[in-house]
């Protein structure tokens, strides 16, 4: 039998885009299944994530600039001249006669000569519409320019873009790709100038951020090894920088649980708890582990880590990963069988509550989030993280600190949250709590996702 034919970076993006739909699946999940058909994994996961992350300005850029319908066109021509405008615009150091000729190319092999004369058609119009690819943002120019960094955008001939001050919501929804409804709740919470930061760290191409596994390595042989296999990286205190390349479970450094993968965001949220080395601590929502990895190295995998989770798939993610970095005081507990054993406990110090949420503060990481994001959704999502909480309340003890996170930067999943959980709940006090507004990069770390953090803690006595 013949080997499968080698693909081109776009043509395994194209596969990919076509096969998935981001309302269902899991793009990573059904590209993963491409990857290894391509000699370019790098550019087809960046094409494929960058389409999904900007699909809303590509859509609206087509309508403007080719008055088209993407209803009266094919879905998988759809996806090719998405591709198509995604290089155009959002990666200039690309030749655009590579990006039109293969795009070309692709829908003819795809057995269709009309198809392919369509395709050439409508991306030589987005051609001629742009003026500059890749020019200084300048303030004179918001209507005809798509933003690509803080510094600099697509600069087209015409205006494209609504009036920044008389159609705010909609300028920022046009330009960066995120819903109207969010984008509006954003700005009432945060204001424009950094709801504009948001968006462009929102819609980054984020960094993969390495935690050493300080009971196996240090930070400056992780480095070494991690070179060694041609990894290029960055360190800052306590962690390491990579861009996302290929498949990072296939490193040697990784199969020998030499480091875990976490945002500093996430990380920070651990060192806000500093649980100790003799801590009995309680993880409820623990797939698939971050926290609960962060937790037992801290704890120089000492004390007893019970990780729990009602995803029982999920939950064996935890064991890997614990299994992998070699620790021993993680232990795996069913989710029905959880609250009989806690309560045969001696001590409980903390309890971890990385709650689900909307995801709003790791848009950029989480590239189908935005188009499933819905107010509606909200109110379910709070009654879950409620639920959560007050469950957390009756397993905790006298001096328990518990632990609520979320990768959301919306008021009413956060700070309202648990202001209504202390109004209900005279035992427990706010001992610290953080938002960490998503960004770009900032004068003393790397780029980073957006969440919320709050550590509580139940009083010497019972109420």
């Amino acid at each position: 039998m013949a080997a499968p034919r080698i693909l081109t970076a776009r043509n395994a993006a194209w596969k990919a885009l076509n096969q998935c739909n981001i309302f269902k699946h899991d793009t990573a999940e059904v590209l993963s299944r491409l990857l290894g058909r391509t000699d370019r994994p790098a550019q087809a996961t960046d094409i494929v994530f960058g389409v999904i992350r900007h699909r809303g300005t590509i859509d609206h850029i087509l309508k403007k600039c080719a008055s088209l319908d993407s209803d009266r066109v094919k879905p998988s021509q759809w996806n090719l001249l998405r591709i198509s405008v995604y290089e155009l615009v959002y990666a200039p150091k690309t030749a655009d006669y590579a990006i039109l000729n293969e795009a070309v190319e692709l829908a003819r092999q795809a057995g269709s000569k009309k198809g392919a004369g369509f395709i050439n058609a409508v991306l030589r119009n987005i051609q001629r519409a742009i003026e500059n690819r890749q020019t200084p943002m300048h303030e004179n120019h918001l209507r005809r320019m798509v933003p690509q960094v803080p510094e600099s955008g697509c600069l087209f001939n015409d205006a494209i873009m609504p009036d920044s001050d008389k159609e705010a919501v909609q300028y920022f929804s046009a330009a960066f790709s995120v819903p109207q409804p969010l984008i509006a709740e954003w700005l009432k919470a945060f204001g424009k100038e950094e709801t504009q930061d948001i968006c462009f760290a929102s819609n980054r191409s984020p960094s993969v951020i390495l935690q050493p596994n300080t009971l196996r390595t240090t930070l400056k042989d992780l480095t070494g090894k991690l070179r060694d296999e041609d990894i290029e990286c960055k360190c800052v205190p306590h962690q390491i920088r990579i861009r996302s390349m290929g498949k990072i479970n296939q490193l040697k450094a990784y199969l020998d649980g030499l480091f875990f993968i976490q945002d500093a965001t996430a990380a920070n949220a651990i060192k806000m708890l500093a649980p100790k080395p003799d801590w009995t601590v309680v993880d409820l929502c623990a797939a698939p582990g971050g926290k609960c990895m962060a937790s037992a190295v801290a704890m120089q995998d000492k004390g007893m880590i019970l990780a729990s989770d009602v995803d029982a798939k999920r939950l064996a993610k935890v064991r890997e990963n614990a299994k992998r970095l070699g620790l021993q005081s993680v232990e795996i507990v069913p989710q029905p069988r959880l609250e009989k054993i806690v309560r045969k406990l001696k001590r409980l110090d903390a309890i971890i509550l990385d709650v689900p949420c909307s995801n709003t503060g790791v848009l950029a990481r989480r590239v189908e989030a935005r188009w499933r994001w819905k107010h509606e959704s909200i109110e379910s999502l709070r009654a879950i993280q409620r639920d959560l909480l007050h469950k957390a309340a009756r397993l905790a003890r006298p001096k328990t600190k518990i632990l609520y996170s979320t990768c959301s930067i919306q008021p009413e999943e956060n700070t309202q949250q648990i202001q209504a959980f202390l109004s209900q709940n005279s035992p427990f006090t706010l001992l610290i709590e953080k938002l960490t507004l998503p960004s770009v990069k900032t004068p003393d770390a790397f780029d980073h996702d957006g969440g919320y953090a709050a550590v509580l803690q139940m009083s010497a006595k019972r109420q």
